[in-house]
């Protein structure tokens, strides 16, 4: 045999021996097979992966958007807190007896007396009436009772501290239950635009308007007038009701902030406007200006005058930050 046959049947012998011995050791080197996860536990690990905060699941979008960022502005601002705290004003007003008692009386003095009287006792089918029923008895006598029971009821059982102890402010507090109880008053006022919509069609004296090529006849009212009393109305009620918000931000008792609340309006209204008479300039000037009998009483002729508007809006932002005083000093008590 010669030598390269001897040196091919020797490697072929090495292979072979070390092909019988390392099949043992590589297959005790294999890992050992696992079992496939039943379904229980796939869904049981895809359960908390989904109950993880967003912050540590991994998404595509790490960046906060604009929406986000116009969220955290506005919570920021405390608008949210109003909006919340009026939303459930409002909702307390539909549901409670006061508010239904107050829209019934209102319906009643404004169809039965303010227009329908008018019409039948022979005067001119005008809104003069309707007007003088909600300033007149509105705004200065049913206007407290919405707002007597704000803070009052929150004082007297017991959760006003619950509210003050809370991360509402002070100010989102008052701004909350003012802009419930003016919703409510405003949705009243709106009501009353069915009677301009009567008087518009069935006026006596026509007058045509032409809007889009179509000639339509509607009464001859004055709609600048019927649009600034209106806005004479509104800045009233905005000013009545913080007054009330006040009177009721200084008792527990109900009634009695019933009482604090007609007795400044009333001054307000009517007792300034009577002091003028009686008195000399230039005393009597001033009770002219302080009087919101004379300040209505633009609107209620036309005159939409910046001086009169921003007479009410500082009645009602004056009222609104001594009632937020008010509540605040209860937190050193």
């Amino acid at each position: 045999m010669s030598k390269s046959s001897r040196r091919r049947a020797r490697s072929k012998v090495r292979k072979q021996a070390s092909r019988r011995i390392g099949a043992p050791l590589r297959a005790a080197a294999l890992p050992v097979p696992r079992a496939a996860p039943s379904p229980a536990k796939r869904d049981e690990g895809r359960m908390r992966v989904e109950r993880m905060p967003a912050r540590l699941v991994p998404s595509a979008r790490s960046e906060p958007g604009f929406a986000d960022a116009v969220h955290a502005i506005v919570w920021r601002t405390g608008l949210l807190n109003v909006a919340a705290i009026a939303r459930r004003e409002l909702a307390a007003l539909f549901v409670s007896p006061v508010g239904w008692v107050v829209a019934g009386v209102f319906t009643f003095l404004v169809s039965g007396f303010g227009f329908i009287g008018t019409v039948l006792a022979g005067q001119q089918a005008t809104m003069d009436g309707v007007f003088g029923v909600i300033t007149g008895f509105m705004t200065l006598i049913l206007g407290p009772v919405l707002t007597m029971r704000l803070l009052a009821e929150e004082r007297s059982h017991g959760t006003l501290e619950l509210l003050l102890t809370s991360p509402v402010r002070d100010w989102e507090l008052v701004l909350g239950k003012w802009l419930g109880a003016f919703v409510f008053y405003v949705l009243l006022i709106a009501t009353t635009l069915v009677y301009v919509v009567l008087l518009a069609i069935y006026v006596p004296d026509k007058t045509s308007i032409t809007l889009a090529g179509i000639s339509i006849q509607v009464g001859s009212l004055d709609f600048g007038l019927v649009a600034a009393t209106y806005l004479g109305m509104l800045l009233v009620g905005a000013a009545a009701i913080a007054i009330g918000v006040l009177a009721s931000s200084v008792t527990k008792n109900q009634v009695i902030a019933y009482v604090l609340s007609l007795v400044a309006l009333l001054a307000i209204w009517y007792t300034a406007f009577l002091l003028g008479f009686f008195t000399r300039p230039p005393l009597s000037l001033f009770f002219d200006y302080v009087a919101g009998y004379y300040r209505y009483q633009a609107f209620s002729l036309g005159r939409v005058t910046l001086r009169d508007s921003v007479y009410f809006l500082c009645l009602a932002v004056g009222a609104l930050f001594l009632a937020t005083r008010v509540l605040g000093s209860r937190r050193w008590r």
